[in-house]
C-alpha cells in the first residue's frame, strides 16, 4: 500500500487555502491563516493534487511504501 508523507514549509505559506479546500481532512488554516497539517501521512493520493495547487510551493509530498508484514 502506498502512503504519502506530507510536509509544509510554513515560512513559504501565504494562506491561499487551496490545500485545505482540496483536502480538508489533511490540511487546515490556523488562526493566523497559515496552512497546518491535520495528519502527517495519508493514503489519499489527492494530497498530490493539493500540494500542486499551492501557488507558493510550500507543500512537499513524499511517497512511501508500507510493506505488509507476514506473521
Amino acid at each position: 500500500m502506498t502512503t504519502y508523507r506530507v510536509t509544509i514549509d510554513r515560512s513559504l505559506c501565504s494562506g491561499f487555502g487551496t490545500c485545505a479546500d482540496a483536502r480538508p481532512g489533511v490540511f487546515a488554516l490556523d488562526h493566523s491563516g497559515i496552512a497546518t497539517l491535520l495528519v502527517a501521512e495519508s493514503d489519499d493520493e489527492g494530497v498530490l493534487d493539493a500540494a500542486s495547487s499551492c501557488p507558493m510551493g510550500a507543500i512537499e509530498v513524499a511517497e512511501t511504501t508500507a510493506e505488509a508484514h507476514v506473521a
